[in-house]
């Protein structure tokens, strides 16, 4: 009996250490996939069908978020769904059969409660009706609080559905459990509070109520606390929290969409390591993203992601793929735990949401809009564990000026830059001739590539000899910079190292503002000596070149 139990500690012990030192976690939120499936749904892969759960396990998903409603019955039953569609979804049976699916294909959960019967965002925190007599009773919510969180809690972790993590509210930057609904529960009659004070009281409340229930169960869920906004405004919001007596979690989470928030990759990337480095004690995690392959809409229901980054321009699968990419590499050098990608799989259905009938997201998910096939173009393969092996590599892509050339066949590229050299990668058709491919390198990385219009060897462009620098025989690249993007015309004789050949490197070159639209501002530490400016456009053609013997200047 001794031995049993030694080994029963340790088995705990293991379990909660190794919840906390998962290295990262690429995460995907699924809270819709259950009643799209019901809806008539049929997630497939190679064109076949098969279990959406497993289908973002075989593509790197180690965390699926879920959102949990206290009772969404009350509005979500009122609306007209067809025949044999539940009646609502969200609520603690949804949720147990998300929990259960994500467990058995071997992925970890995030239980977002937001303590609401709707949506809680930035601008509503609505109390449930459940506990609308106690809303203005500050410590009788807070008791509410408490015991609905053990209970919840207590009946998972008993029918083995434990979450690995819980999250505490959504998006909760005025507060939590603050407004009291209306009668047809989406929008706001009356604030009870904006006190801080309160707030923590009622943060505080869930937090025990988790930690507690971590005493006896095997799996010890880390808590998160989640912040919605843009960039700049998460070291205060976390600040605050802090101050105002909220110190007993586990992860700073935050949302960021470049459509709602601005700001870049870089400065999410500076966001997260400053979050760190003002709160070491925390890991930092994007707890939602989302990002568009396409600006069409595909139903009657309207798009909700609207704005790309004009740094991964043209919108299409790929760019979503790459801007994806970029976007997590940013957050782990930042030295973030995780990327969870909001509802990749809320696809086009029959069915209602209080805002009409279809799908806001048929833009942005990971299936396509006809056939609800897995696109493997496009951003649905972001978790793949190559692009994250080594963080030090630079990004270097190329592209290739095909204006005029027969590209019916696709258009390849080859070289060695890959892990399989000189195979045959398709690029990337980016509008206007203009087609790419990007991949990650060591700095310093010299090869050699050239391109095809087809996918037969004898389709190979024909390099004219003052640009057969790698071996004689194609052209070379040389990686002297991050993000560099070097634009090549087919069968033209483009230096891919350096985009201006005979120019001088020169260090200190600002721009403002970039991207720019009508005047940009150069400043370029060469004093006394002639400067040639040339300007290229997103798909790397030129568009200026002029001659300046003064500088600071413009160009307009």
């Amino acid at each position: 009996m001794k031995g049993i139990r030694t080994y029963g500690i340790l088995l705990l012990v293991l379990v909660s250490a190794d919840i906390h030192s998962q290295e990262f976690y690429f995460g995907n939120d699924l809270s819709y996939v259950n009643q799209m499936e019901d809806c008539g749904a049929v997630y497939k892969e190679n064109n076949l069908p098969g279990d959406v759960y497993r289908i973002f396990a075989d593509h790197g998903t180690n965390l699926v978020s879920v959102r949990l409603w206290i009772d969404p019955s009350w509005w979500q039953a009122p609306l007209v769904q067809p025949q044999d569609v539940k009646p609502y979804y969200n609520d603690l049976d949804d949720v147990k059969e998300t929990i259960r699916r994500s467990k058995e294909e071997g992925m970890q959960v995030m239980l977002g409660v937001h303590y609401s019967d709707f949506w809680a965002d930035p601008g509503r925190q609505l109390i449930p009706k459940r506990w609308l007599e106690a809303a203005w009773d500050h410590e009788a919510l807070k008791d509410s609080v408490y015991h609905y969180t053990y209970r919840l809690l207590a009946g998972l972790n008993d029918e083995g559905l434990m979450p690995e993590i819980i999250k505490v509210g959504n998006e909760t930057n005025a507060g939590i459990l603050m407004h009291i609904p209306e009668d047809n529960g989406y929008n706001i009659s009356e604030t009870v509070s904006e006190s801080w004070a309160r707030h923590a009281l009622l943060f505080n409340a869930a937090i025990r109520a988790i930690r507690d229930i971590s005493t006896v169960s095997e799996i010890k869920p880390a808590i998160a606390v989640h912040f919605g906004g843009k960039l700049n405004t998460h070291g205060w919001l976390f600040r605050n929290l802090i101050s105002n007596g909220v110190t007993d979690f586990d992860i700073m989470g935050i949302s960021y969409y470049y459509a709602w928030h601005e700001g870049s990759i870089s400065e999410l990337e500076t966001t997260i390591r400053s979050l760190r480095q003002a709160h070491p004690e925390y890991e930092a995690m994007v707890i939602e993203t989302g990002y568009p392959w396409s600006t069409e809409n595909f139903d009657q229901l309207g798009n909700i992601i609207t704005n790309p980054d004009p740094g991964y321009l043209p919108v299409s699968p790929g760019k979503q793929l790459e801007y994806l990419i970029d976007y997590t590499r940013a957050v782990r050098k930042g030295g973030g735990k995780g990327v969870i990608f909001w509802e990749p799989a809320w696809v086009s259905t029959p069915c209602r949401t209080p805002w009409g009938t279809g799908s806001s997201h048929d833009h942005v998910v990971f299936f396509d809009p006809v056939n609800t096939n897995f696109m493997e173009n496009g951003g649905g393969m972001w978790m793949q564990s190559p692009y994250y092996e080594d963080l030090e590599t630079w990004k270097i892509t190329f592209k290739a000026d095909m204006s005029g050339v027969d590209v019916s066949q696709g258009v390849y590229i080859t070289g060695t830059f890959s892990g399989d050299p000189w195979k045959l990668i398709p690029m990337t058709d980016e509008g206007e001739g203009i087609y790419s491919y990007y991949t990650y390198l060591p700095p310093g990385s010299t090869g050699g590539f050239y391109f095809l219009n087809g996918s037969g060897w004898h389709m190979k462009e024909n390099i004219p000899t003052g640009c057969r620098l790698y071996q004689d025989s194609c052209r070379e690249y040389s990686l002297t910079r991050d993000a560099g993007v070097y634009p090549v015309v087919w069968n033209g004789c483009s230096q891919v190292g350096d985009p201006f050949p005979g120019s001088k490197p020169v260090s200190g070159f600002e721009v403002y503002p970039n991207p720019f639209h009508h005047i940009v501002s150069l400043i370029i530490p060469v004093p006394s000596e002639c400067v040639e400016i040339q300007v290229l456009n997103l798909h790397g053609s030129q568009i200026i070149k002029k001659a300046f013997s003064c500088l600071p200047a413009k160009i307009e």
